[in-house]
């Protein structure tokens, strides 16, 4: 007997949330307004959106310890996927911020978790704040892009 792998043992696609009958979005991590507002003018695409919410995810579970929304509750506690998931939370959140520093890692945060205005970042980052949403764009598409050649063994969780 063939067991598929859970969603959580391989590689995740970075694409558009899919609706569900609830009328809600698969994903449970909200998008930022800047992130939404950067989408709806055509200066980021559906996958930057994507690569933000998922590092959002990460991020909260990893590092601020918040629950994985995705988590499948029917085992009443008693598995340790919640462990596993958390711990590759932690392992994609590293792999990335290894990659990008704490520079280009507060202008995530400051944008995607605390939803800060880009004059703000732009000031903070010492950047012009015309251009702010080109950093913020390059920045995206390099998140999508490191997501895309991430070693497998990051995706188990």
């Amino acid at each position: 007997m063939k067991v598929s792998p859970l969603p959580a043992d391989g590689p995740a696609t970075l694409s558009a949330p899919t609706p569900v009958p609830d009328g809600s979005n698969e994903w449970a991590t909200p998008v930022s307004t800047m992130i939404d507002a950067l989408h709806h003018n055509g200066i980021i695409t559906a996958h930057h959106v994507a690569a933000a919410r998922f590092w959002a995810t990460d991020y909260r579970i990893g590092v601020m310890g918040e629950e994985d929304p995705h988590l499948d509750r029917t085992s009443l506690g008693l598995s340790v996927r919640p462990l596993n998931g958390r711990m590759g939370s932690i392992n994609r959140y590293r792999y990335i911020h290894d990659i990008i520093g704490n520079r280009y890692e507060r202008i995530l945060i400051a944008t995607i978790i605390n939803n800060q205005p880009l004059d703000e970042i732009a000031s903070h980052a010492r950047y012009d704040p015309r251009h702010m949403g080109s950093v913020l764009a390059l920045l995206l598409d390099f998140l999508t892009r490191h997501y895309d050649a991430m070693p497998g063994h990051l995706w188990r969780g």
